[in-house]
């Protein structure tokens, strides 16, 4: 099987103030509390992980067709489940897309796509860390 995912160049271990910065750890927290469970929160984070490098495939294809609907969806997607996480930056950047969308710049939302991408390659290199981290923040925090 090929490993379509696309990792930052010359990142093999994110810097540790870098990663602590990728993620607001009360998004998750919240997430956590909300299901009354860590468990659930963890494995959202998780699968919100894997599927960053299709996601921005999904959005780089649709700005590619100039497909609102395609671009839109995607966009949404990634934008809700980035504030689900806590994953700020990567919400912001969906936010200004989708509003380059909504106002069919689709040439400037193709310009802001690599800002995303960066924000998406940190989150995606920051993954084991940041789900050690999320494991034992959410463990600490429910045995309060």
């Amino acid at each position: 099987m090929v490993n379509n995912r696309r990792m930052p160049a010359g990142r093999a271990e994110p810097d540790v103030e870098k990663t602590e910065s990728v993620l607001e750890p009360c998004a998750l927290q919240s997430l956590a509390e909300e299901l009354e469970d860590s468990t659930p929160a963890i494995n959202f984070l998780s699968n919100y992980l894997s599927m960053l490098p299709g996601r921005i495939l999904r959005i780089s294809h649709g700005l590619g067709l100039h497909d609102a609907d395609a671009s839109m969806d995607a966009v949404l997607s990634l934008k809700i489940s980035s504030a689900m996480v806590g994953a700020l930056e990567t919400e912001n950047q969906c936010m200004a897309i989708e509003t380059m969308i909504r106002e069919d710049h689709f040439d400037s939302a193709v310009l802001a796509l690599p800002a995303l991408q960066d924000s998406t390659d940190r989150c995606f290199a920051a993954g084991p860390q940041l789900l050690g981290s999320a494991h034992e923040s959410l463990r600490k925090g429910s045995r309060r």
